[in-house]
């Protein structure tokens, strides 16, 4: 789990950090096609302006989460690539861990809803 000291916080306060690392973590990728995969993995849900997208990824350099260089294109304007850090690897395991943590518990809150609430129990409500 995570220490008081490791400032990453609970998942939802960070929540587009954390999506960001899990793209970048399994390959290094440009901001827009991160937009893209996050739109991706959310089924839709998470629809990233490009403005608060580059914002988030200036910050996350300077947090030392990732690291960017140039890649000059033939075909168009030079783009930035972005890695993950091995500290951004580390507050990415940590959050991960915070979310299984999560889903376990959601699970057990599931489990009671079905058995309270599920089918043709919500008649007598």
């Amino acid at each position: 789990m995570c220490d008081k000291n490791c400032n990453c916080g609970y998942p939802e306060k960070r929540w587009l950090q954390f999506m960001i690392l899990r793209v970048i973590c399994e390959k290094p990728s440009y901001g827009y096609d991160v937009i893209k995969e996050i739109e991706a993995i959310s089924n839709g849900r998470h629809q990233v302006k490009s403005g608060t997208m580059y914002t988030t990824l200036r910050r996350m350099e300077q947090e030392k989460l990732l690291t960017s260089e140039w890649k000059k294109s033939k075909e168009g304007p030079d783009k930035r690539i972005y890695k993950i850090t091995q500290k951004g690897k580390l507050f990415l395991k940590k959050w991960l861990e915070m979310v299984i943590e999560r889903k376990k518990m959601m699970d057990k809150m599931a489990n009671f809803y079905e058995r309270y609430f599920g089918r043709h129990k919500n008649e007598n409500i």
